[in-house]
């Protein structure tokens, strides 16, 4: 499986929104509490994870928004 098409925007200090061919897919903020860490939150900045790395965060949820528009 491929990862998706998507892009990450910087939208802050440590934050980038996360969007699917212009659509809003969610956001990947750096997780204060945890150093190191990556918090990765839907549209509706819902708790969807974390990870090590950000762009690991963006791929999952741009996969996860396809994946929405497809069921």
């Amino acid at each position: 499986m491929q990862s998706p098409g998507h892009t990450m925007e910087p939208d802050g200090e440590d934050r980038f929104v996360v969007r699917v061919d212009g659509d809003l897919a969610g956001y990947v903020t750096q997780d204060p509490v945890r150093p190191g860490l990556w918090i990765a939150e839907d549209q509706k900045r819902r708790f969807m994870g974390r990870v090590y790395q950000p762009e690991k965060a963006a791929t999952f949820l741009a996969a996860w928004f396809i994946a929405g528009d497809e069921a």
